[in-house]
């Protein structure tokens, strides 16, 4: 596994400069057989959390829906840009994958019947808890009227320990589990090219 130049379809020079925001792939597609794109920052993030999970569990992680997808109306516009992504490790009891791309600095949730098919939805965390590309509706900022917050953002919502969905915005009503230090578990994107630049495993 690893990141891709997006034009050229060739694993990234990881000995020249790398911006984390410019917009790469992965060298896998998604299980409808799209394109998986993203930042840098996203993308290696992952490509290390897959590595992780084929470390742990001997599986990897499978990409439902990406960043930058506008196909699926259900996702109401959070897909349509960077960091927020579908996903899952298949053959994973769904409350562990939960648990374990929370610990590795997804922002996620489980959903599920009756509103949705299994799946883990989330998005990397930004550090500062700012984002530095253009995210998703709702993703981050909430929605306004007339001046007045109609919506929070998920992010919020994340560290909150809320659901992340409309009209489930009350701090602490996800009782399910979250990392005591939720800003620990954000990903070390300098680290991840480090270790590419080294040759070292993750």
């Amino acid at each position: 596994m690893t990141v891709l130049n997006i034009h050229t379809g060739q694993e990234l020079r990881w000995d020249q400069p790398q911006r984390p925001t410019k917009r790469v792939k992965w060298d896998h597609t998604t299980t409808s057989g799209g394109i998986v794109q993203g930042s840098l920052r996203t993308i290696s993030h992952l490509d290390w959390m897959s590595a992780r999970a084929e470390k742990l569990f001997r599986q990897r992680v499978f990409v439902i829906q990406g960043p930058y997808n506008t196909t699926v109306p259900a996702s109401k516009g959070t897909h349509d840009f960077d960091a927020c992504m579908d996903l899952y490790i298949p053959g994973l009891d769904w409350w562990k994958q939960q648990r374990f791309f929370r610990a590795h600095g997804l922002g996620c949730w489980y959903r599920h019947a009756p509103l949705f098919g299994n799946h883990i939805h989330g998005f990397t965390l930004p550090t500062d808890r700012k984002f530095k590309t253009e995210v998703g509706l709702y993703v981050d900022g909430g929605i306004t009227q007339f001046g007045r917050q109609i919506a929070s953002s998920q992010i919020d919502d994340y560290y909150a320990h809320a659901f992340g969905l409309s009209g489930m915005h009350n701090p602490g009503s996800d009782h399910s589990w979250f990392p005591k230090n939720i800003d620990g578990t954000v990903f070390d994107l300098a680290n991840f090219v480090g270790n590419k630049r080294h040759g070292h495993q993750r």
